[in-house]
């Protein structure tokens, strides 16, 4: 059995090397806001508040495999902060005067991410635009519970380090994304935008007797730059004619 997991990591290895070769190489950075929330299944969305996107951070390099003009594949390693926010409030009559009160929970995660994602872009030598499909599996690495109270003024927040193993948190994390997105070419430089939706399939919390669901969704939105590391093509000029 180790025998046959080490010839299939070896030919997948040589099947990957083989295919950079055979692709125009770019490598480079990107940074961007991610907005997440989650899904809940309806008895657990009754009993519960609404979730609403929280804002986190998304970084990562971004290796594309070129293969024509209009195909590429684009694995990634990213650092991404997921989660939820959910808001409750209340109005407190003091005489004849409703004072307004409440808490704000914001529950972030931070996450290493590796999507591989198939590129598809239309456009021509100067700007394209594009679309990302693909899976991308996830791991977490650790939580914050940020909860802030508010009664005639906001106070200041309250950071709690969660314990994901004590939570019965499941860290790995299995998610499909898509995206559209556009970049410009310049003399082996690459700008590029782009917006993504991530649609998470595992469940985070394993409930017992119950099947409750919570699963992660976000829509993300980054820029980068990507280096060509491939060699320019030798252009090729016409015989000289002598006469």
């Amino acid at each position: 059995m180790k025998t046959t997991k080490q010839l299939l990591f070896a030919a997948l290895t040589s099947l990957f090397f083989y295919t950079a070769a055979q692709a125009q190489v770019s490598v480079g950075l990107k940074g961007g806001a991610n907005f997440g929330t989650a899904y809940t299944t309806d008895m657990l969305n009754s009993i519960t508040p609404d979730f609403k996107y929280a804002t986190g951070a998304v970084a990562g390099v971004v290796t594309e495999l070129k293969f024509n003009d209009h195909f590429a594949l684009q694995p990634e390693v990213n650092w991404v902060q997921k989660g939820f926010r959910f808001d409750e409030g209340i109005d407190i009559p003091i005489g004849n005067v409703n004072i307004p009160a409440g808490v704000e929970a914001t529950i972030r995660t931070n996450y290493i991410e590796v999507p591989l994602l198939a590129k598809a872009s239309v456009g021509n030598s100067r700007v394209q635009g594009y679309a990302v499909l693909g899976p991308s599996f996830g791991y977490a690495l650790n939580g914050k519970l940020i909860t802030r109270t508010r009664f005639l003024f906001e106070f200041d927040p309250i950071r709690t380090d969660l314990n994901l193993d004590n939570l019965d948190y499941n860290r790995f994390e299995v998610s499909a994304v898509g995206g559209l997105g556009f970049q410009v070419n310049f003399d082996g430089l690459k700008w590029f935008a782009d917006a993504r939706y991530t649609y998470g399939f595992t469940e985070l919390y394993n409930f017992p007797v119950v099947n409750e669901q919570i699963k992660n969704r976000g829509i993300a939105l980054s820029t980068g730059i990507m280096l060509d590391l491939s060699p320019a093509p030798v252009k090729k000029h016409p015989p000289v004619r002598r006469r």
